[in-house]
């Protein structure tokens, strides 16, 4: 293995691989793109059946606080509109039934094969765990240890005596929004509701191997008797507890059992099945092929091939496919419900609205002598606006492109001009696609979320990226183009301030949303580095001890090596490793204290770091950039790209 593969092989020693599962985009409440639609159950991406059962309750109770649905139930007079119609009729929609029926709601619950029809095509024997097991249930539908059979049983128990609405054998197609309710088309009819409520599951096709053999009649994708398996030379493939539980109950049978998983290790396994699986493993009953991946099924074989591409041959008669189920994705497209990662048009205008901002921006800022120039200098906030509402701005604005034009290709345009005027071009036109796009997306998101503006977290959430983008604008051009200042403080100042501010905000609702001591711990580590060491002490207290004389004499080794010519900004170098700050070591700014201290921290520090805590160590708990990414970032880490493409990205940047 060559080195710098070895090297990125250890960087990513203990990052998730492979495609990241995506679900439909849900907030907190669980409801979806589609506002009034929601998801409870195995759908959200946690696969429990207590946990089910407990989210069908939950978004019952978030209903009976709804005022806005509970004036529409007022004021709905159409006796075919339900309150709810629940897809699904799982332990997740069983329990959302049982607790509508609690508060009197008009509701229906459709499914599209039997009540409970996930855990009747468990595996005869399946173990069920009731996991987890300090959770106490408050759904009046209890999930029990024991056996498929056994729960059944109980499940049926506990509904015979309730009238609980169920159409069974209905599919849902499609959901449409009509006015202030939903339209759920389905094979039989349609029928119409206030709420949706989706406990549908992973009720999509099989997931397939894509590989030759796979339809021949020995594979499986599901077990429904460990006894089909008796005598049979076994292969089970995948890694998540459906697979290890279907090699588990088939090895007291089968005449041999094989267990192939793409990954060094399972993930995450429930801690029952691990135990079972390595004193299967320990008896010889089952044999564990780690690092491998199934290459053909033949009549009477399987091919694997291992981590060196060697290929594996094993006598087989029967193969279980166990690499999980696709989400019915078709059924969200039709419904317009957005799934998590994917980029809206919307979105993608945003991309490109950040895009040229990042050009006005950057071109800007190189070609700023020029604009001076060119509409001449003013020296306060008063004359800025007095000059933007003349006419002559205006008319210099307007024909500033043709200004430009001409410069670039006269004759008396030199090599060493002419960037300036290149710059200036690309500004102008950034400045002006920037102004047309943002006022599009902003008359757009207050068309489409003006009418659902509620005092939430979404809506200060808005507010404060709006007010912030207008405030920068203001303090950029200001400073940038006129020179002054607002409220005597530099861009610099507001930037470090504001940068601030945000991880201390989206930190604050990060622990709200996540309270374990991790992440408490964590997130309150970079809130206070942020803060002290990054804002307040470069920003007021240096300045304030400068100039009080307790920092020492003009001199003094504070203000000869450590912020000579009282450059306090100097400090951001305790936290913010060279070259992360790159100015302390640069041309004429590099003293012998911060060329030795940046060397020690870089070399020896922070590697030190690294060896006793971890790769994240730094990135995680101390430096800015990983500040706001785990805060303020928190909420869009599905946005990110995964899988092996994303990941040589990544290495190439």
């Amino acid at each position: 293995m060559n080195p710098i593969k070895k090297y990125f092989n250890w960087l990513q020693k203990d990052n998730p691989t492979g495609e990241v599962e995506r679900y439909p985009e849900i907030d907190e409440k669980g409801e979806t793109s589609l506002k009034g639609v929601f998801i409870v159950g195995d759908l959200t991406g946690i696969p429990l059946l207590k946990l089910a059962a407990e989210s069908g309750k939950r978004v019952i109770d978030y209903f009976n606080g709804d005022d806005v649905f509970q004036k529409q139930r007022e004021n709905n007079s159409d006796s075919e509109i339900n309150d709810i119609l629940i897809i699904g009729a799982g332990p997740a929609g069983v329990a959302s039934g049982m607790e509508a029926i609690k508060h009197n709601y008009n509701f229906k619950i459709l499914e599209s094969a039997k009540r409970f029809s996930t855990i009747i095509n468990f595996p005869k024997g399946k173990p069920i765990i009731a996991a987890p097991y300090e959770y106490s249930q408050e759904s009046d539908l209890k999930i029990n240890e024991g056996v498929k059979e056994s729960l059944l049983d109980e499940l049926n128990e506990q509904i015979k005596n309730i009238d609980l609405p169920i159409a069974e054998g209905v599919v849902a197609e499609k959901i449409e929004k009509k006015g202030d309710h939903f339209e759920i088309i389905t094979n039989d009819t349609t029928f119409k509701s206030l709420r949706v409520v989706l406990a549908i599951g992973k009720s999509g096709n099989a997931r397939t191997l894509d590989i030759p053999g796979e339809d021949l009649p020995k594979v499986f994708n599901r077990l429904i008797d460990p006894e089909e398996a008796k005598d049979e030379d076994v292969l089970v493939v995948g890694g998540g507890d459906s697979a290890l539980e279907t090699a588990i109950a088939v090895a007291e049978c089968a005449k041999s059992v094989a267990l192939s998983y793409r990954k060094s290790s399972f993930s995450r396994p429930k801690e029952q099945n691990e135990v079972k699986l390595n004193k299967l493993v320990e008896e010889g009953k089952i044999k564990l092929l780690f690092e491998t991946n199934i290459k053909e099924i033949k009549e009477s074989s399987v091919v694997l091939l291992d981590k060196e591409n060697k290929e594996i041959e094993l006598d087989n008669s029967m193969v279980f496919s166990m690499i999980g189920k696709e989400l019915p994705t078709d059924f969200f497209k039709r419904s317009n419900i957005k799934m998590e990662g994917e980029l809206s048009l919307t979105a993608k205008l945003q991309f490109a609205l950040l895009l040229l901002f990042a050009g006005m921006l950057y071109f800007g800022k190189s070609s700023a002598d020029f604009y001076e120039s060119f509409f001449g200098k003013v020296d306060s906030w008063g004359k800025v606006f007095t000059s933007i509402c003349s006419g002559e701005f205006w008319y210099k604005f307007v024909s500033l492109p043709e200004v430009l034009f001409s410069a670039l290709f006269s004759d008396s345009v030199r090599i060493w001009n002419v960037t300036k005027y290149i710059n200036a071009t690309i500004a102008y036109f950034s400045f002006i696609a920037f102004f047309l796009l943002g006022v599009y997306l902003l008359y757009k998101f207050i068309r489409d979320f003006a009418p659902e503006v509620k005092l939430n977290w979404q809506t200060f959430k808005y507010a404060y990226f709006i007010s912030i983008g207008i405030f920068f604008a203001v303090v950029f051009f200001g400073g940038r183009y006129y020179g002054i200042e607002l409220l005597g403080k530099s861009q610099g100042f507001w930037y470090t301030g504001f940068y601030s501010l945000t991880i201390l905000i989206f930190g604050l609702r990060r622990m709200k949303i996540k309270p374990t001591r991790y992440i408490k711990l964590q997130t309150s580590a970079l809130i206070l580095i942020q803060a002290l060491p990054l804002f307040i002490l470069p920003e007021f207290v240096f300045p304030l001890l400068g100039k009080i004389g307790a920092l020492g004499g003009e001199n003094g080794f504070v203000f000869t090596q450590v912020f000579p010519k009282e450059s306090y900004w100097r400090s951001y170098g305790f936290i913010l490793a060279w070259p992360l700050n790159f100015s302390n070591l640069y041309n004429s700014n590099i003293t012998t204290f911060w060329l030795v201290f940046s060397i020690v921290q870089t070399f020896v520090i922070i590697p030190y770091i690294v060896y006793r805590w971890g790769k994240g160590a730094y990135c995680g708990w101390i430096c800015s950039c990983g500040a706001l990414a785990e805060t303020l970032g928190d909420e869009y880490r599905t946005l990110a790209p995964h899988g092996p493409k994303a990941k040589k990205w990544e290495n190439f940047g």
